[in-house]
This record gives structure tokens, C-alpha cells and sequence, in this order.
């Protein structure tokens, strides 16, 4: 392909983008909450909506939920103008995307892409497919971060195809990311990568990634490489991989030029990285590291000798680099340590963690999600892990005693932006000695004043003969009953549990922020009289003197009351 088309190609699509951000925006309405803004991101929870991005390439989303896409058919985003804008999967997976055009991302440019798994699915790239990659088929001055893939891969054409990004062109940076799926193809000119097909070396840099899993190239190809298929660019190129390593198995049927890092190694700088790939087969140019090298920097990178059948760094011996467990004389040589080969200059504080295997990244931990949630994950009882519905929010109090609550998902409303508080040792609940900590959480809907049945789910049974729902209202340090609210129990799990339900209007007199603007602020929690009846009408707060409440409750009572800890988590 002639790179001098797909710089203009790039130059005239960022001309584009430009332009277009002076015109008026003809951009359809996102079904879901949001304005597109940094401020306030459109919010995703369901893989149509991911499919809307497509209305809108140049705003912020944010993904809520996970997000399940089987039996959906997706179109890869971006295939009729680069996306520029920015999706922040704030630790959520991506289950089962399947297209067969380019992958999640056609094209970006200037965009931001962070902090999101996917998990399984497949792309196959039809016969006009020349990129593919599980994010991006094609990057330019994009950053890519926390990227997460185990997808099947298959490209059918001539082109580049890379675990995370097919072909990077100028700018990108990717980093903290990995890829242990499989990748393979069927054109004799197709280039394949554990992370990235072909990366022109301008600019980009790899860093702080790995990979781990299967690449079959199809018979005779060139260019194979654990980490980049092939690497090239113009002088003066200073692209660059760094603390990089790749554990891929490469099926070699007679191809040219494959190596554990990169396949053909032209232009730009390797630091610091290791290879623990295999080779199955035989073929041209096969390297520990690098299938065809040159002159360009190499430094303090090693690989495993044996793993690679063979002690030279490139394939054809322009390019050194540090075998070892040669004859298999130190086969955890990489493993369970923090110290040998490049790892002194590596990161294991905030970045890498030492496992009993290969080093693995810390990031990937944030994609576990809530842990304890009652009956393995499904706490709603619905038959869905409640981490894959937006409009499901699991808060776990400080004495470890979960509470699940759930909306109706027809609203298209979801959960969200919890955080933790305490309220100051007056605000106690006057004639009231609360059971539970206060369930808090927001609610997001796309309509301004919604009104919106909740359905509460305690995970045990409280005796609620003389109890109220009780709403805190945290700008004025009032409680209020909340009208409506009726108690039942259901089992789940076979565990018997207490249940409330109400509803609740955007902006009515349970909404802490007061306003009809589509969020809902609803602290709230179960409490038992203890002194008196006190004025319990719709919407009102008990206004009973602070010193008197004081006065009245009983010692051991205070100090229940006070000790209740008002405790939120953030469930996205």
C-alpha cells in the first residue's frame, strides 16, 4: 500500500474534522442519559448503544455497565469518518462483539480509547478489508490505555492485522494493554502482530503491553511478530516499543521474516522488552526476537532460547539482543520474579504485578468488579449478572450487608457516580433508630423528570411491623418518610430477603439536587420508631428540634443512631 496515500488520506480526514467542528451538529439524540460533553458523557449500558457512536463521532461516552452483545450484528464504528472523540469503559467488558468488517473502531484519529476488556467474540475481515484489529483497524495521534482483548481474529485480504490495532499510522501511544487471543489469515501478504499489524514509525510507542495466545499467518506471508508484524517509516522515525513482552505461539509454514517482538524491525527502538514466543515450523528468517533487523536500537532486550528454538536474536543477524535459557537451563528465568532480564527497569509498584507465570498488568484486577455480591453475582434474581445491567446497582455497607437496587430497564435510566459520606453527628434521624446504612445512589435518565418505580433488595429480613423507608435529604441534614414505600420479602438465592418498593420523580421532594434535570439523588434506608409517631406526610421533613432529639432518645440509642455509617460504593 502506498503510505504516501494514507498520509494525505489522514491530513484530509483531520482537515475534515476541523471543519466540521465549526458547522452546526446534525448528530441524531443518544437514546441513553447525557450531552456528549467531558462534563457530562453521553452514558452506555447496552450494545445498541455502543452502536450509537456511531451518530456522534466526536463526543465522550462513557460505558456504565458491561455490556453483552451476543446475536448482535455489529457494524464497526467509524467506517464512514474516523472517530475523534472519547470512550471511557471505566473498567467494564465488552462480551462477545462480533462483526465482520474492521473491528470496535474503523478508524481513529485524535481519539481517546481507555479502560475497557473485550471478551470473546470474533472479527473477520470481509474480502475489502485492508486493517483489522479488536479496538482499531487504523490509528493515527490517538491514545489507546488499558485495552483489554482475547478476540478471534481473521483477515481474508491483503492487509495488517494486530491483536489490538491493525495499522498504526502516526502519533498513537498504546499502553497497559494486552492481547491472548488468536489471529490468523488467509492472503500471502498479510502482516500479523500480537498487539499491531504494521506500525509506521512516527511518533507511536508501545509501552508497558503484552501478548499472549496463537498467530497461524497463512502459508509463504511475511512479516510475523509477537508483538508488531513489521515496523518501517521514513528517517528521522522514532518509534518505539518499551517494556514490551510478547508470549505468543507462531505457527511458521514456510513464511519470512518472524520474530517474537517484531517481525521485520526497520525503523524506530525496542528497550527493554523480552520474548517467550514460540516458533512451530520452519521457515526464512527467524529470529528470538526479530525475523528481519537492522541497525536500529536495540537495548536491553532479551529472549528465551529454548521457547524459540534458537539463540539468534534476528533472523538474519543484524540485531542483537540477549538469549536465554539456553538448552532449557532456566526455564522460569522470566517467571515469578521482578529482577531478571529487563525487569530492573520495569515498574512493579503501580504497573506490572509478578505472578507464578509471566508478569501480568494491575490494571486487569479493576475488571474483576464487585466481589461478594450475593447469589454469585445475580443479587436481582433475574438470571443476568447484575454487572451487565446498567439499571441493577449492588452497595455493599461497611459491615459487609449488600443492598441491590433496581429500575425497571425500559426507562433506559441506569445507575451511577455513588461515592462515600459520613454526615455530621447532629444529622440524626429524630424518633427514628435506622436498621440498615442508607442505600445511595443516583439515578441517570434520559428524560428530565422521570418518575421511576424502585424496587429495593436487602439481603436479609429485617422486622419492619413499626418501620419507615426513610429519605435523607444530605443539604439540609433532614430526614423524611418516604410516601408509598411498601415492605415484602422474596427469596433469592434461597436466601429469604426484605424488599421495598416506590417510585421516585426527577426533581420531586425525594431527589436531593431538587431539579428536573434527568438525575436523581436518593439516599435512603430502612428505620424503626423508637420514640413517638412523628409527622410522616408526603414530602415533609422532620423539623424537631436537634437539642430535644438529644434530650429525649435514650443514651444507647444515640450511640447506634450516630454510629450509622452512610456508606456508598461505586458500582461503575
Amino acid at each position: 500500500m502506498n503510505r504516501a496515500i494514507k498520509f494525505i488520506a489522514t491530513f484530509l480526514s483531520t482537515s475534515l474534522i476541523a471543519v466540521s467542528l465549526l458547522a452546526p451538529s446534525l448528530a441524531s439524540a443518544f437514546s441513553g442519559y447525557g450531552l456528549g460533553t467531558q462534563v457530562n458523557p453521553f452514558r452506555i449500558s447496552t450494545c445498541s448503544q455502543l452502536q450509537e457512536i456511531n451518530n456522534n463521532l466526536s463526543a465522550y461516552y462513557d460505558l456504565v455497565s458491561n455490556i453483552d452483545c451476543t446475536g448482535n450484528s455489529f457494524t464497526s464504528i467509524g467506517e464512514d469518518g474516523p472517530f475523534t472523540g472519547t470512550l471511557n469503559g471505566q473498567d467494564h467488558t465488552i462480551k462477545n462483539l462480533n462483526t465482520d468488517s474492521y473491528g470496535l473502531f474503523d478508524s481513529a484519529i485524535s481519539a481517546t480509547i481507555e479502560n475497557i476488556n473485550i471478551s470473546g467474540g470474533s472479527i473477520t475481515g470481509a474480502s475489502a478489508t485492508v486493517d483489522l484489529g479488536s479496538f482499531v483497524a487504523e490509528s493515527s495521534n490517538s491514545t489507546l490505555t488499558n485495552l483489554h482483548s482475547n478476540m478471534t481474529l481473521q483477515l481474508d485480504s491483503f492487509g495488517y492485522v494486530g491483536g489490538l490495532v491493525g495499522f498504526l499510522d502516526i502519533g498513537t501511544t498504546i499502553s497497559q494493554s494486552s492481547f491472548t487471543g488468536s489471529i490468523s489469515g488467509n492472503n500471502t501478504d498479510s502482516y500479523m502482530g500480537g498487539l499491531v499489524g504494521f506500525m509506521w514509525d512516527t511518533g507511536n510507542i508501545i509501552s508497558d503491553s503484552f501478548s499472549t495466545g496463537t498467530i497461524t499467518p497463512p502459508a509463504a506471508s511475511s512479516q510475523i511478530g509477537g508483538i508488531i508484524g513489521a515496523s518501517s517509516g521514513s528517517a528521522g522515525s522514532n518509534g518505539e516499543l518499551l517494556r514490551d513482552y510478547s508470549n505468543m505461539t507462531i505457527q511458521t509454514t514456510g513464511q519470512t521474516d518472524v520474530g517474537g517482538l517484531e517481525g521485520s524491525f526497520v525503523l524506530g527502538s525496542v528497550l527493554d522488552s523480552f520474548s517467550a514466543s514460540t516458533f512451530v515450523g520452519s521457515g526464512t528468517n527467524i529470529g528470538g526476537a526479530f525475523g528481519y533487523g537492522n541497525s536500529s536500537p536495540s537495548t536491553n532486550n532479551y529472549f528465551d532460547a529454548f521457547i524459540a528454538g534458537t539463540t539468534s536474536c534476528s533472523g538474519n543477524g543484524s540485531t542483537t539482543c540477549t538469549a536465554e535459557n539456553i538448552s532449557n537451563a532456566d526455564p522460569t528465568y522470566f517467571k515469578d520474579t521482578n529482577n531478571s532480564g529487563p525487569f530492573s527497569t520495569w515498574d512493579f509498584n503501580t504497573i506490572w504485578s509478578v505472578t507464578s507465570g509471566y508478569p501480568t498488568l494491575k490494571n486487569l484486577t479493576g475488571f474483576n468488579g464487585l466481589i461478594g455480591v450475593p447469589n454469585n453475582g445475580e443479587a436481582a434474581g433475574d438470571g443476568t449478572l447484575d454487572s451487565y445491567q446498567g439499571n441493577i446497582a449492588d452497595i455493599e455497607d461497611s459491615n459487609g450487608i449488600w443492598t441491590t437496587v433496581v429500575i425497571p430497564s425500559n426507562t433506559l435510566c441506569t445507575f451511577g457516580n455513588t461515592q462515600s459520606f459520613l454526615p455530621s453527628s447532629v444529622a440524626i434521624d429524630p424518633g427514628y433508630s435506622a436498621q440498615v446504612s442508607l442505600a445511595d445512589f443516583d439515578i441517570y435518565c434520559p428524560t428530565p423528570g422521570t418518575t421511576v418505580p424502585v424496587t429495593i433488595i436487602y439481603d436479609k429480613v429485617y422486622n419492619v411491623s413499626s418501620s419507615a423507608l426513610r429519605f435523607f435529604d444530605s443539604t439540609t441534614s433532614t430526614y423524611s418518610t418516604v410516601s408509598g414505600a411498601v415492605f415484602g420479602t422474596t427469596t433469592i438465592g434461597g436466601i429469604q430477603k426484605t424488599t421495598v418498593t416506590y417510585s421516585i420523580a426527577d426533581g420531586g421532594p425525594f431527589d436531593s439536587d431538587g431539579l428536573s434535570n434527568g438525575v436523581i439523588v436518593d439516599p435512603v434506608g430502612i428505620a424503626s420508631t423508637v420514640v413517638s409517631s412523628p409527622d410522616t406526610g408526603f414530602a415533609k421533613s422532620n423539623s424537631s428540634n436537634i437539642i430535644t432529639a438529644y434530650v429525649t432518645l435514650p443514651i444507647a440509642v444515640l450511640i447506634l443512631v450516630s454510629s450509622v455509617i452512610l456508606k456508598r460504593k461505586n458500582k461503575f
